[in-house]
């Protein structure tokens, strides 16, 4: 099995000194940018806080391997409607995630899957187990028209073959031995194809608070401690995924989007 192959780190050449964007004083790239891309290293000694130990994920020890391509189809978990199974293509892709687009629906209830997940399955899996593949919710043509769509839409398509899916999740932890101020890798769900730096805001019972670090109260959420959405620090570095920087609100808007921009660039390189 091949290994993730890591992005190419981020160079900074534009923003050795930028304006802060609020005094328009000239201002430094905080020191955790330092040397091309994000030291969490550098980021944990400057802020004095821990990262969460690796036990308190449901994640495993390694990513998992990504070995999808976009436009393969695969059967998946409605997330608007999780008793139907539907077909999905592969939309896009990023380090061991997927982007998912149920057939028949449209980019605006896209949805992304780690690779290991036990809600995407290989095409015929719901037929062996005598299930009925359903059209999504919010369908866009008539639901009598469902039978007829699905033989089209399989016809000559490229399936994700059964190799390349995970036999099964990694176990959940036995409690939510989260802490609050621990440091963690979490999911934007408001731009689910970021994954940023998070710190742990509060508990309650079985559910973290996950706060984004630099940003405002908006972007956070409550999430069960087992979730897949987050992870422990040093996830992306593995994965290759371009972890966002935090405190950006601090920083010139332009040279964020620089940064974008040049971490576009150099992922369609590889």
């Amino acid at each position: 099995m091949r290994k993730p192959v890591p992005q190419k780190a981020i160079e900074w050449k534009d923003g050795r000194q930028i304006k802060h964007a609020r005094s328009g004083r000239p201002s430094r790239v905080p020191s955790q940018y330092q040397g091309g891309h994000f030291s969490w290293d550098k980021y944990l000694k400057e802020t004095g806080a821990s990262a969460a130990p690796a036990h308190c994920f449901r994640q495993g020890a390694t990513p998992p391997v990504n070995e999808f391509k976009a436009g393969m189809k695969l059967e998946a978990q409605d997330p608007r409607n999780t008793t139907s199974t539907c077909i999905a293509t592969v939309v896009g892709l990023t380090g061991s995630r997927l982007r998912l687009r149920l057939d028949g629906s449209d980019n605006k209830n896209d949805f992304w899957r780690l690779v290991d997940s036990s809600e995407i399955q290989p095409i015929g899996n719901c037929e062996k187990n005598a299930g009925m593949l359903q059209p999504p919710l919010g369908f866009r043509l008539n639901a009598s028209s469902w039978p007829m769509f699905l033989l089209k839409t399989l016809n000559g398509a490229e399936m994700a073959p059964a190799r390349i899916f995970h036999k099964q999740e990694p176990p959940a932890p036995e409690q939510n031995s989260f802490q609050v101020g621990m440091k963690l890798e979490a999911v934007d769900r408001k731009n689910p194809h970021f994954i940023c730096p998070a710190t742990v805001g509060a508990l309650r019972g079985v559910e973290v608070l996950v706060t984004f670090d630099g940003w405002r109260g908006a972007f956070d959420y409550y999430c069960r401690y087992d979730s897949r959405d987050i992870f422990p620090v040093g996830w992306c570095s593995l994965t290759g995924d371009n972890l966002q920087p935090p405190g950006t609100k601090g920083l010139c808007v332009h040279v964020w989007y620089v940064c974008l921009f040049v971490c576009f660039r150099r992922s369609r390189d590889i």
